[in-house]
């Protein structure tokens, strides 16, 4: 998933997807049903964060395809019957995708080694988990390109990420500057945010091996 590595870099707000990236390029070559799984809960939190963005509607229990075409609706492409066929053609992708994980999940019922369909399933489960990369890479610059973040937007509040500093904190202790003590989430933060998000980042990503 090199393109989608790139834009989520270029982009600050999209970096915690990298997590995502991570599991679905590690799951791909060894469990496709999972790595199926995870290329849908990856396009489920893009368009979770557009719709939260742009203060869209939604139910937490909404599948991966309605959530779809609700983001294509607030996207607001200009020809609406373009839109109509561009969402359609999404969701009929994603909605493969779906089925296809249904088919090739061993886990109720067990299969040759000698079933071919399993090689061609393979192949298609690639295919399609390319084209949902290929519809996130276009969520995420087509938003970028219509909702630009404010010049010196930041993307991280302090006070709201009471957790990761604590945690930070905990690991590191105080930091001692001009003979005095600061906590290391707040010094890190003044001096450096680029490296502050690196720390955050790997900050979700034990939660995440945590949580697995």
């Amino acid at each position: 998933m090199y393109r989608l590595k790139e834009i989520v870099n270029n982009y600050s707000r999209w970096q915690d997807l990298s997590t995502h990236i991570n599991r679905i390029e590690y799951q791909i070559n060894d469990d496709l049903t999972s790595a199926i799984g995870s290329t849908k809960s990856l396009l489920e939190s893009i368009c979770k964060t557009i719709l939260d963005y742009e203060q869209g509607e939604y139910e937490n229990y909404d599948n991966v395809n309605k959530l779809v075409k609700k983001t294509i609706q607030i996207l607001k492409i200009e020809n609406p019957s373009q839109t109509s066929a561009f969402g359609n053609a999404l969701v009929t992708s994603i909605q493969n995708l779906g089925e296809l994980r249904n088919r090739i999940d061993d886990s109720s019922h067990g299969k040759s080694l000698l079933d071919k369909n399993k090689k061609i399933d393979s192949i298609t489960a690639s295919f399609l988990i390319n084209s949902a990369e290929t519809i996130a890479c276009f969520l995420i610059e087509f938003y970028e390109i219509e909702h630009p973040r404010k010049k010196g937007e930041n993307e991280f509040n302090f006070q709201e990420m009471k957790e990761f500093n604590e945690y930070l904190d905990d690991q590191h202790g105080d930091v001692k500057i001009a003979n005095l003590l600061y906590p290391t989430s707040e010094a890190l933060f003044a001096v450096d945010t680029t490296a502050y998000k690196d720390e955050h980042r790997k900050y979700l990503e034990v939660v995440n091996e945590q949580a697995n």
